[in-house]
């Protein structure tokens, strides 16, 4: 694809946070599976739900702009996933591998936050309708959201013992 336009942008920009949010249904998937911190592996769970109508809302916002949703490899979760990869070589048991997984859930939300308020900024600047950008600000929100639960999560009693097992 040849970028031109702000709109050329946007679908540009469109295509590879719809990369991502597929990507990580996938990842989510694999993360609620292979934690064993109940509270860390059902909030992947629940957030990998809401990952699946992230990826329905942007397919709307396709329709929104008379395009077929279209995929662009977007390296960002390759890289997340290939550092939880590297890092899960190296500890040495499964509550370090839980704390990981949480600082990668949260670090990946501050991506995809940052990703959603790009596409609304351009979005702005291209007088969209809302058919176009309520689905992305519900996406945004959630992610938010999502960002918020790991937080409280992490400052939580329940990790508080785990980490004090870790550090014990």
């Amino acid at each position: 694809m040849e970028v031109n336009s702000l709109r050329d942008l946007f679908v540009y920009e469109l295509r590879g946070m719809y990369d991502v949010e597929n990507k990580l249904v996938q990842t989510l998937d694999n993360l609620s599976v292979e934690t064993t911190n109940e509270d860390i592996s059902q909030a992947f769970a629940e957030h990998r739900n809401e990952t699946e109508t992230h990826v329905e809302r942007l397919e709307d916002v396709f329709r929104a702009l008379g395009e077929g949703p279209e995929r662009r490899d977007n390296k960002v979760v390759d890289g997340l996933v290939e550092e939880h990869d590297r890092f899960d070589g190296v500890a040495a048991n499964d509550d370090v591998r839980d704390m990981f997984a949480l600082g990668a859930g949260m670090k990946s939300e501050r991506v995809e936050i940052t990703a959603y308020e790009g596409l609304l900024m351009l979005a702005d600047q291209l007088d969209f309708g809302n058919d176009v950008t309520d689905p992305m600000e519900a996406n945004v929100s959630d992610e938010k959201q999502a960002l918020s639960d790991l937080q409280e999560l992490a400052g939580g009693s329940k990790l508080k013992s785990l980490v004090s097992r870790i550090t014990g």
